[in-house]
């Protein structure tokens, strides 16, 4: 049987500049698997490269492949990734709609589900569920909401396009400590559900917590990686990413 996502060999640029050199990792269905390493390990740059966001925002693949359940997916153009993969990225820095309510962001998400309206209706429902903050503020201006209020709708809108494996990067992100608990709750009940995630998040310690799997980059390539209960009592991870 062939992993979910399987990434092997991948080298990327943007422009001139090389951001992975030779990255190889795997997924399988239902598992949460994170990427961790410092600013500019090329962490970003691979989910990008997975998602196949054109340049100038995603960068050009130069060798390797990414496979999703066998079949290379280096020719299929974003939106494909999304419709016919069931496959979504929640980008850094959230990119909502800050002029459109928080409904309405989530609506934008459906486009391609159009003739599904019974499902659409349980969709939201399952997102104001996961999210009761967004229910709250439905008719908002998404513009109006707090930074982890923010997040929470980015990730919802990701999962209005009916995705089975969501991407997500840092999403912990200038949240608050509570907020953050709140969210990877929500990531956590999502995965029960059957949900595959690769996280990437700059907090290596709470990334290890949460996921099944890890493995660490660092400035464009695969260092260590293994079970992360393996990978918090490995003395290298340790000093360089946990603080001890």
């Amino acid at each position: 049987m062939s992993r979910l996502l399987e990434v092997t060999g991948l080298r990327a640029r943007y422009g001139k500049i090389d951001a992975l050199h030779g990255v190889d990792f795997h997924v399988e269905r239902g598992e949460i698997v994170t990427l961790i390493g410092a600013n500019g390990a090329g962490k970003t740059t691979t989910l990008m490269a997975i998602s196949r966001a054109r340049p100038p925002d995603g960068p050009r693949v130069k060798a390797g492949d990414i496979r999703h359940q066998g079949q290379s997916i280096l020719g299929l153009a974003p939106e494909k990734v999304v419709s016919e993969l069931n496959m979504a990225l929640t980008p850094t820095g959230r990119r909502i709609f800050g002029n459109l309510t928080v409904g309405e962001n989530l609506s934008l998400a459906t486009y391609a589900r159009r003739d599904d309206k019974a499902g659409i209706k349980r969709d939201y429902q399952r997102v104001y569920d996961l999210f009761p903050r967004l229910a709250e503020r439905r008719r908002q201006r998404s513009e109006s909401l707090s930074g982890g209020e923010q997040q929470m709708l980015a990730v919802g809108r990701a999962l209005m396009s009916r995705c089975s494996f969501l991407l997500l990067d840092e999403p912990s992100m200038g949240l608050a400590p509570l907020l953050v608990q709140d969210m990877f709750r929500a990531l956590q009940a999502l995965n029960r559900e059957g949900m595959t995630i690769l996280l990437v998040e700059q907090n290596a310690k709470l990334a290890l917590k949460f996921a099944h799997r890890g493995y660490v980059l660092s400035t464009g390539e695969i260092v260590a990686s293994g079970p992360c209960a393996q990978l918090m009592d490995d003395p290298e991870v340790k000093k360089a990413y946990l603080g001890g």
